[in-house]
């Protein structure tokens, strides 16, 4: 036997150690961009920090020591965030984005087989780490206007070990009401992850509801609103109890040095945070409107930042808007959504450059 068939051989019988869940899946994807005239595809804060903030961090990072661990359960920041919230801080779970944390749920939580409810269309990793955590997955598809279908989820999440929601949704845009949060919590007989990557700018945070719901997970992200998605932190928040199992399992040290001196310094000044949001939300409308006006387009009302639009052959206006430097998000090819694409709210010279492309290309 040669050398190379040995080492086929070899890597065969290796690759078979991973799990066949695993292998069979595509996982996630992104596409690479080229030139980028508009980034419009990640959901992303458009605005940058300032300059001076980014010198101010950069010499708070000079008088500490590289070599150490960052402090294990951050307090500085959890304090920061409890008062933000107006809970405790023993209620607060940092880590490494909240695409993180959402693994850690999956694999402090599922057992190969456990009923595990999603509410597609909604956010793609949801399907992703469940399925790596080898649960049973159960789709309550939403309704047509992408509301939920209450009279089927709510029997069903009696016997799932989780429910997984996501208001504002992605990549829809839609926002899910409390009171129907509530009655699956009330239902439900497992947890209950409520997702408000982007409730900055739309809907209601459910944290008024911890108290009363112990089985009640929430979880923020610093990568929207705050503008920190290359730095990557995002944070659960639920009962103290809960917090301290879910902590067993995370990673240590997940949250780097630099990533929290920066959220730190954020959490001081929320003012710039707070006037950026709006700035987005006044945009978001100004670009809905104008893309109603496009009759080859069908957008959809949003609460984030970000709007779903139909295009009858949208692989077309994709691949055209791509190679104008205009990058936006393919969000599937399964019904509703087989004729969608999403594009994030960016700068006002990035959404006129989106609407003056797409208004050529349809």
């Amino acid at each position: 036997m040669d050398t190379r068939m040995r080492s086929n051989n070899v890597l065969s019988k290796a690759l078979q150690c991973i799990k066949p869940e695993i292998r069979a899946l595509a996982g996630y994807t992104a596409p690479p961009q080229g030139t980028v005239v508009a980034k419009l595809n990640q959901n992303e804060n458009p605005y940058d920090l300032p300059e001076e903030w980014k010198m101010a961090i950069f010499k708070q990072m000079q008088q500490i020591k590289w070599p150490l661990y960052p402090e294990y359960n951050p307090g500085s920041l959890k304090n920061r965030l409890a008062r933000r919230f107006d809970i405790n801080e023993n209620q607060i779970l940092l880590g490494h984005g909240s695409n993180q944390l959402l693994y850690l749920i999956g694999t402090s939580v599922i057992n190969p087989g456990d009923r595990v409810i999603i509410t597609p269309p909604t956010f793609s990793l949801f399907d992703l780490a469940i399925r790596i955590s080898q649960g049973n997955i159960v789709n309550i598809a939403k309704q047509s206007n992408f509301s939920l279908d209450m009279d089927t989820l709510v029997p069903a999440v009696k016997t799932a070990k989780l429910i997984l929601l996501c208001s504002p949704d992605n990549p829809t845009g839609t926002v899910i009401a409390l009171d129907q949060l509530i009655e699956i919590l009330k239902k439900s007989s497992g947890l209950v992850l409520w997702d408000e990557a982007y409730v900055e700018f739309g809907g209601k945070s459910a944290l008024n509801l911890l108290n009363a719901y112990p089985n009640l997970i929430i979880s923020r992200t610093f990568s929207k609103a705050f503008g920190m998605a290359g730095l990557r932190l995002g944070h659960l928040i639920a009962h103290p109890d809960i917090i301290r199992e879910l902590q067993k399992a995370n990673i240590p040290y997940n949250v780097n040095l630099f990533t929290l001196m920066t959220a730190n310094y954020l959490l001081d000044h929320q003012e710039w945070m707070e006037s950026h949001v709006k700035k987005i939300i006044r945009d978001r409308k100004k670009l809905f409107d104008q893309m109603q006006k496009i009759p080859q387009i069908k957008p959809y009302h949003s609460e984030a930042n970000f709007i779903l639009f139909e295009t009858a052959d949208k692989h077309k206006t994709f691949e055209a808007l791509k190679s104008r430097g205009i990058l936006i998000r393919d969000v599937g090819n399964k019904p509703p959504l087989d004729h969608c694409l999403r594009v994030t709210v960016g700068t006002p010279d990035e959404n006129k450059a989106f609407l003056e492309a797409i208004r050529n290309i349809v």
